[in-house]
Order: structure tokens, then C-alpha cells, then sequence
């Protein structure tokens, strides 16, 4: 392993189901010790255990195979698997036995897989409302119930050896800008920063060997002036090594992203990111982008570009978690595989307890009653470019099944795209006001994200005036569209769309449960 070539700290994605000739010609070629797996190369738990034993098959070392399997809006499978309703629904059920256990069937189900790694949670604390990629997939803005919730989630996979990654370090909740598009900068003093951003992660990771940081592309100007965590020694070596006293893996975020590749060559910038400390550089989608970087990365290792004693450190860093993980040893699904039950009523359990109400029906609204309902419902749309597998498609029907279950009159559903236009709103509210003219005719407002869409912010304002007592709002993709709604229009949010969240509220708007989440992050 010692002499193993720089190619070798890469982790690289790839295209199919199935470990092409392709496929293992580059993994040979570069030497990459991992591999990272997306939505695109899983059909299910079946097909994604025989994957893991392929890969594992096609070269003579061992692999370290990861995924992010994060919950909520980051998914990565979700056949033969329990998909959990994220973050920040963990966050408002506040509960650290809730997600130890999710931390445990998570980890039994990836182990089952094969996975080695699970590249969650993210411990970002959402602290700036604005913020287009952390949203639900934060914990929340409380580092103490972030670091207590996260810490559960990563006991729990430990249970069945796989591995987690705290991410993103050092902190990204506060940016206003997505790092899959472009570089953010926070202009903040080291102070300023350090509480809260970093002392999340200074909790977690402290002393820690068995868990893997993955750092972000964002410049911290209190940190390192105008170079990015992921290029800068003083992060990665000075901070998280030397002040925090983290032990484990550290690995960057894709060096695809935008904030990346809008700036540098990739391959330069997996030399650049390797040379700063990390011990694994991903690059997850282009083969000839991995085949070069694998290049540059052995000619920097022959040059002394790389120092050979921290080369291999990382290498031994990267065995040790190859060996402990459970995927290595290759358990048998019927040791590592809960019951399907046993997950399912754990995410509903989940997602019941985090439904938050930010204003209650008044009395005699109609929609706790079974009379006729009529939806509003924004299309599921990714928002970042880590969100993958979001489909409409079915996504009316599952609607009126779920929210409309028991009622008289029936239930009609009306659904937009995300990013409707502001022309299309007032046919929209017509023909829903039309519908909803019959006696005890209640509405539901589902939005997506309309506090960043302009449509679908319009939409919400008119539905508003127009409807009145009559509308009640569900907030799915982001509960921060609350701060649009006026005081009298009664609101609640699952803090997701998973089909365990869309039971939740529905039961609550039912009446048949209350809405016992907090609010585990700031408004505004």
C-alpha cells in the first residue's frame, strides 16, 4: 500500500451499473483506492450489493467505497433501503435516540451493501436563511444539538463499522452562495467564525481516528485570505489537524464543482488539494478529467511536489479504514439487513415528531374536518447540484392519496413546476378559487422554495390575500418560506417531501396528530 502511486489518493464516479471494461481499465490506471457511488449507479439494494462486489472484484488492493446517503433531500438509493426524512427533521424532533438509532439501521443497511463510508451528516449550522445548499440538510443553527444529534448518527454506523464524514469543514452554513456554481467568500474574522461554525466540528472530531472531515470550497477570509479550504494548508494541517486534533480521513468535496472547476484545472486542483493535507481528492464524473489528475498526481509524487512521508500517512489513514469497515468484510445480508419494517416505522416515527406548526388552523377551519379538499403543490426540483432522482412523475396522485385519505367531497390537486411563471399564477389561483367555491372546501399551499422562485413567491402572496381562512401552507423543500407568509394564515412544515414527511403532516392537518417539532433554525 506504502508504495502505492499518487493516482492513488483519488476517489472517482462514474457512469452505469455495472463495472465496465471501461471502468476497470481506470481504476487500474490510476491506481484509485476509492470509489464514490451516485443515484446513477443504483437500482436498488440488490443490484448495489452485487456492484460493491464487483468494484471490489476488478483491482487486487482494496477499495474504499462511499456514498451519501445522507437522508431527506440527499439520497442516493432508495430501493431496499430505509430513506429517513434528513436533518433538520432529525433537528426538530430533537431527539439524540431517534438518531442513534437511524445512525444504526443506516449503517446496517450500507454494511449489508458493501459501503464503507458514508459521507454524512452534514454538522453546517444553517445560520443564514439565504443559504442554497445546506438548507434542510442541516441539523439546524444550535451547535449543541448539532453536535449531540450528529454524534448519535455517527455511533449509530459505527455499530455495523461503517465509517461517517462530518462535513462541510469548516462550516458553510453561513454562505449565501452554492459552491456547486461558484467560489463563496465570507469576509469574517477567525473569532467570529470559530462560534459557531467550528466549534461544532471541534467537538466532533477531536482525538477522533475512525471518522473521515470533508472539507468545502469556501474562503474563510479569518482563516486563509483569498484561498479556498480546499487548497489551504493552514485549514486542513494548521486548524483541523493541529488546533482540533482530528486523527481520521480527510478527504475534499468534488473538485467538479464550480467553485473549482470555474477557476482552476481540475487535475492541477487535485494536486493543489492533496499537496494541502487532504488524503483523498475527489473527482467523481469526467474519466479523462480522473485519468489526468492521476497523471499529475504521480508526476508531483516523483518531483516531491507531494511530500512522500505525508503520502504515505494518508495511505495508511486510507487502509485503516478500508480493513475496520464492514464492507471490506462483507457481511451477509441476512446479518446486516434490518427488517423493512424496522426502518420504515423508524422514519415514520421520525418524521412524526418533527412536523412543526408555525401557526394552527383557527377553530372551525375546515381542514382538520373530511370535507372536500383542494391542493396547490409545487413539482419536486432539485435546488443544488448534490440533489439527485427528484420525479414528479406520480407525484399529484401520491398527493391526493395521502392528504386527501377520508375525505368527503373528494380531493383535487393542482401542480405547478418550481419555477412557474409569474403569468401562470393567476390562472392557477382561478381555477383553484373554482374548485374551492363549494361550502367547507379547504385549501393546501405546498411550496418548494418560494422564497427564491419568483412565481412561486407570488403565488404564495396571492394565495394569501385571495384565500384567506380558507388556505392553510405546508412548507416542504424550505421551511424558510415562512417568513413570507402573514400573520393569520395558519403554516406548518414537515422539513421535507419524503413520503414519510407527506404522511406526518397530513395526520397532523388531519387532526389525528400534533405537530410536536421545533423550529431548530433561525428565520431570519
Amino acid at each position: 500500500m506504502t508504495g502505492a502511486p499518487g493516482g492513488a489518493r483519488l476517489v472517482v464516479g462514474f457512469e452505469g451499473t455495472e463495472v465496465s471494461a471501461r471502468l476497470r481499465d481506470l481504476l487500474l490506471e490510476t491506481g484509485a483506492r476509492a470509489v464514490i457511488l451516485f443515484a446513477r449507479n443504483l437500482l436498488d439494494a440488490s443490484q448495489a450489493r452485487e456492484l460493491c462486489a464487483a468494484l471490489r472484484e476488478a483491482v487486487p488492493w482494496p477499495l474504499l467505497l462511499c456514498i451519501d446517503q445522507e437522508g431527506g433531500s440527499v439520497v442516493r438509493l432508495t430501493r431496499g433501503v430505509t430513506v429517513f426524512p434528513g436533518n433538520m427533521a432529525l433537528g426538530a424532533a430533537d431527539s439524540p435516540e431517534l438518531a442513534r438509532a437511524q445512525g444504526r439501521i443506516s449503517g446496517r443497511e450500507l454494511a449489508g451493501i458493501g459501503i464503507d463510508l458514508n459521507l454524512a451528516p452534514v454538522v453546517d449550522l444553517q445560520t443564514n436563511p439565504s443559504n442554497p445548499g445546506i438548507g434542510i440538510r442541516s441539523l439546524g443553527s444550535d451547535p449543541n444539538r448539532a453536535e449531540v444529534l450528529a454524534r448519535a448518527l455517527i455511533e449509530g454506523h459505527l455499530e455495523f463499522s461503517v465509517r461517517s464524514c462530518c462535513k462541510h469543514f469548516p462550516g458553510k452554513g453561513e454562505a449565501s452562495v452554492d459552491a456547486h456554481l461558484d467560489l463563496p467568500v465570507l469576509d469574517l474574522p477567525l473569532e467570529e467564525f470559530f462560534d459557531p461554525h467550528l466549534r461544532v466540528f471541534e467537538k466532533l472530531v477531536r482525538g477522533r481516528e475512525d471518522l473521515a472531515v470533508m472539507t468545502t470550497h469556501i474562503v474563510v477570509e479569518g482563516l486563509d485570505p483569498g484561498t479556498p479550504a480546499t487548497f489551504s494548508p493552514a485549514v486542513a494541517r494548521d486548524l483541523l489537524r493541529g488546533r482540533l486534533g482530528f486523527r481520521g480521513l480527510l478527504l475534499a468535496d468534488d473538485l467538479e464543482m464550480g467553485a473549482i472547476s470555474g477557476y482552476h484545472e481540475v487535475p492541477e486542483a487535485a494536486v493543489r488539494a492533496a499537496a494541502a493535507g487532504h488524503d483523498l481528492v475527489p473527482v467523481c464524473h469526467d474519466p479523462d478529467l480522473q485519468l489526468r489528475a492521476a497523471r499529475l498526481l504521480d508526476r508531483a509524487l516523483r518531483r516531491g511536489d507531494l511530500d512522500p512521508v505525508e503520502h504515505r500517512r494518508s495511505l495508511e489513514r486510507l487502509r485503516s479504514f478500508a480493513e475496520a469497515a464492514r464492507g471490506s468484510a462483507g457481511g451477509s445480508p441476512e446479518e446486516t439487513s434490518p427488517a423493512p419494517t424496522e426502518g420504515a416505522a423508524l422514519a415514520d416515527g421520525i418524521a412524526a415528531a418533527a412536523v412543526h406548526a408555525f401557526r394552527h388552523p383557527p377553530p372551525g377551519h375546515p381542514l382538520p374536518g373530511l370535507g372536500p379538499l383542494v391542493i396547490l403543490a409545487a413539482e419536486p426540483r432539485a435546488l443544488v447540484g448534490v440533489e439527485e432522482g427528484l420525479e414528479s412523475e406520480g407525484w399529484p396522485r401520491a398527493l391526493g392519496e395521502i392528504f386527501g385519505r377520508g375525505r368527503r367531497g373528494g380531493c383535487r390537486v393542482f401542480c405547478f413546476p418550481a419555477d412557474l411563471e409569474v403569468s401562470a399564477v393567476p390562472p392557477l389561483l382561478e381555477e383553484a378559487r373554482r374548485e374551492a367555491a363549494r361550502p367547507g372546501t379547504a385549501v393546501l399551499l405546498l411550496t418548494w422554495d418560494a422564497g427564491a422562485l419568483e412565481g412561486q413567491g407570488f403565488l404564495l402572496a396571492e394565495a394569501c390575500r385571495t384565500l384567506g381562512s380558507r388556505l392553510v401552507v405546508g412548507h416542504l423543500r424550505n421551511p424558510f418560506d415562512q417568513a413570507l407568509v402573514p400573520d393569520g394564515i395558519a403554516a406548518f412544515t414537515p422539513f421535507g417531501f419524503r413520503t414519510c414527511q407527506l404522511r406526518a403532516l397530513a395526520a397532523v392537518l388531519r387532526g389525528e396528530a400534533e405537530a410536536k417539532g421545533i423550529m431548530p433554525a433561525k428565520l431570519q
